[in-house]
């Protein structure tokens, strides 16, 4: 079975995290865990390591949306002549980008819930 340290150690391949960072993160690598774990179709191999991975994208995701919404991204950096300024908007943007990547590897060992499909009358 997939554990919340690989889902950690993949997060760490996303994002850079000091030790207090990870300890941090490892709620919400579980959360997510749980998450994906709960979407599981019948018969799946739990221990499929993409599991991991699209646990881990997910919690990217979250912690990328966590740390937009309390600002804790540095925007901008300068240095002498040279200023680098980095979007939050981008920075969301590949969050999202990894985090479909990540679900969509994984998409056949996944139950897809989120569709409805209801008549429409004329």
């Amino acid at each position: 079975m997939v554990s919340i340290t690989s889902v950690l150690n993949r997060l760490r391949q996303l994002v850079t995290l000091d030790e207090q960072g990870a300890e941090n993160a490892l709620p919400l690598c579980g959360l997510c865990l749980e998450e994906i774990r709960s979407k599981l179709r019948s018969g799946a191999d739990e221990n499929d390591i993409r599991l991991a991975q699209a646990a881990a994208g997910l919690a990217f995701y979250r912690l990328m949306l966590r740390n937009a919404a309390d600002g804790s991204n540095a925007t901008s950096f300068k240095a002498g002549d040279v200023t680098v300024t980095r979007s939050p908007a981008a920075s969301m943007e590949l969050a999202v980008s990894v985090r479909d990547e990540a679900l969509a590897a994984v998409t056949d060992l996944l139950e897809d819930r989120d569709f409805i499909f209801r008549q429409v009358d004329v």
